[in-house]
C-alpha cells in the first residue's frame, strides 16, 4: 500500500514535484479503469489534472467496463468509472462493441446475463465470428462429486478421449464433438476455492492434467513463506535461485518423511508455484522477494502448459478459452451470499457475466442438486442468474449414466 500511499502523500504537499511529473508524462493511459480504488483515482488526479483551457491539462485515456467491476472487495470503486465524463468534460468517448473472441451465441448470452443490472446504458454487443455457434450447456448433477465427474465425462467426449480408459468403458466414442482441442483450450471456473477440492480429485483419478490457480497473494499460499524464509537465511549461497527452492525443499522436508504426507505436498506445490518467478529472476534474490511479495498466484498461471485451467472466477478475468466450464450455478455460490449480510447482487451478476465472456466456442454451466457447503449437507436449486438466459442460446441436457460400462462378453457358440 505503500506505493500508493507514500507517492501520494509527498505529491500533495509538493505541488512543485506533482508539477514535475506531470510535465515528465504527459500522456497516459489506464487500463481497466472500473477497477480502481481511491488512493489510485487521488493519484490520477495529481498526475492528470482537469483544468478546461489550461495547457497542463493532461492527455489521458481510460479503458475498461464497469459491467466488469468485480474487485469491490480489494476496494475497488465503479464509480469513479462512472464519473469519469463529469472528471473530464471533454474526454471523447469511444464504445468498443465488436467482440473477437466468442462465438454470436456466447455474446448474447453474456448480454442476457448482465442486461438486469448492466451499468452501460443500452449495452450491445456484437460477435464478429461467423456462425452462431453451439448452445450454452445447462446441467444438473446430483451431487458436488458428480458435478465433477460429468466435467471430466463432457471433457473426454469434446477430446475424443483422453486415454484408453475412456475408450474401454464407453465414456466415448471414436472421437469427440470438437475437432483440433487440447487441454490447454479448457478452463473450468468456479466461485470459491472450496469447490475445487471434488473436481482436482476427479481429474486426477482420470490422468486428465490441470493447473489450479486463484487470486489470492502467493505468501498466503501453505509452504510459500517456509521456502521464502530458507532462501533469506542463506542470502550469500550463489547460483540460480530455482535449484536452491529444489534445495530448500528437501531441507524442510524431515527424513523418512512419507511422499503424500501434507507438509511435503504443501512445500512441493509451493516450489512449483514459485518456479517460474525464479526461472525468470535467476540469481537475482532481492528481485525474486519483490516479485513475490508482491504477485498473486494467478500470475503464475503458463498458458502454454498442456493443462486444464482451474480457476475461481476473479482469478478469469482477463483470460480466454475456447472451452469454458463454469460450475456452482447455485442460488447461495453464485450470487455468493453469507447468513445475515446483504449481498451485492449487482456485482456477483457481473461476476457471472465474466465468466461467461470467457469462453470462445463452448460454454457449460453445471450445478448440483446437493453439495456440501460450510460444513453442512445442504438441498441447492439453480441459480436465478440462469433464468435470464432465454431458450434462443441454451440446452438443457440431463444428467448422463457416468458409471463405466461393462463390455458384452463374446459367445463361444
Amino acid at each position: 500500500d505503500d506505493l500508493l500511499l507514500k507517492p501520494l502523500a509527498l505529491l500533495g504537499a509538493r505541488p512543485d514535484l506533482a508539477e514535475h511529473y506531470r510535465r515528465r508524462f504527459r500522456w497516459i493511459s489506464i487500463d481497466e479503469y472500473q477497477d480502481i480504488d481511491p488512493l489510485q483515482y487521488a493519484l490520477i488526479r495529481l498526475l492528470a489534472p482537469s483544468v478546461p483551457g489550461s495547457p497542463e491539462t493532461a492527455n489521458l485515456c481510460a479503458i475498461g467496463d464497469p459491467d466488469q467491476s468485480i474487485y469491490s472487495f480489494r476496494g475497488a470503486d465503479v464509480s469513479f468509472f462512472l464519473r469519469f465524463r463529469e472528471d473530464y468534460p471533454g474526454a471523447r468517448v469511444v464504445h468498443l462493441t465488436r467482440n473477437y473472441r466468442s462465438t454470436r451465441t456466447v455474446v448474447e448470452a453474456g448480454c442476457q446475463a448482465i442486461r438486469p443490472t448492466s451499468l452501460v446504458p443500452d449495452r450491445r454487443l456484437t460477435a464478429v465470428r461467423p456462425g452462431p455457434g453451439e448452445a450454452v450447456v445447462i446441467q444438473t448433477a446430483a451431487s458436488e462429486r458428480a458435478e465433477a465427474e460429468l466435467v471430466v465425462h463432457t471433457l473426454e467426449q469434446l477430446l475424443g478421449g483422453t486415454s484408453a480408459f475412456s475408450f474401454d468403458s464407453g465414456r466415448v466414442g471414436n472421437g469427440g464433438d470438437t475437432a483440433g482441442l487440447s487441454f490447454s483450450d479448457v478452463a473450468v471456473l468456479y466461485r470459491t476455492e472450496a469447490q475445487a477440492a471434488p473436481l482436482t480429485e476427479a481429474l486426477s483419478r482420470s490422468g486428465i492434467p490441470f493447473q489450479k490457480r486463484s487470486h489470492r497473494r502467493l505468501v498466503e499460499q501453505p509452504g510459500i513463506q517456509a521456502l521464502l524464509e530458507k532462501l533469506r537465511l542463506n542470502p550469500g549461497t550463489d547460483g540460480d535461485i530455482e535449484p536452491r527452492l529444489d534445495q530448500a525443499v528437501r531441507d524442510l522436508t524431515p527424513a523418512g518423511t512419507a511422499e503424500d504426507d501434507p507438509v511435503r505436498t504443501a512445500l512441493l506445490t509451493a516450489a512449483d508455484l514459485l518456479r517460474p518467478f525464479a526461472l525468470r529472476c535467476r540469481d537475482e534474490l532481492d528481485g525474486f522477494l519483490s516479485e513475490i511479495a508482491l504477485g498473486g498466484e494467478v500470475d503464475t498461471w503458463d498458458p502454454r502448459a498442456e493443462r486444464v485451467s482451474l480457476l475461481t472466477l476473479h482469478a478469469s478475468k482477463g483470460l480466454e478459452f475456447p472451452v469454458v466450464f463454469l460450475l456452482g450455478c447455485e442460488d447461495g455460490i453464485l450470487p455468493l451470499t453469507w447468513p445475515g449480510e446483504p449481498a451485492d447482487i449487482a456485482e456477483e451478476r457481473r461476476l457471472f457475466f465474466v465468466g461467461l465472456t470467457r469462453a470462445g466456442s463452448r460454454l457449460f454451466l453445471f450445478s448440483s442438486r446437493q453439495r456440501n457447503w460450510r460444513g453442512q449437507s445442504l438441498e441447492t436449486r439453480p441459480s436465478p442468474f440462469l433464468e435470464d438466459l432465454g431458450p434462443d442460446v441454451v440446452e438443457f441436457r440431463r444428467q448422463p449414466d457416468l458409471g463405466p460400462r461393462r463390455p458384452e462378453q463374446m459367445r463361444l457358440l
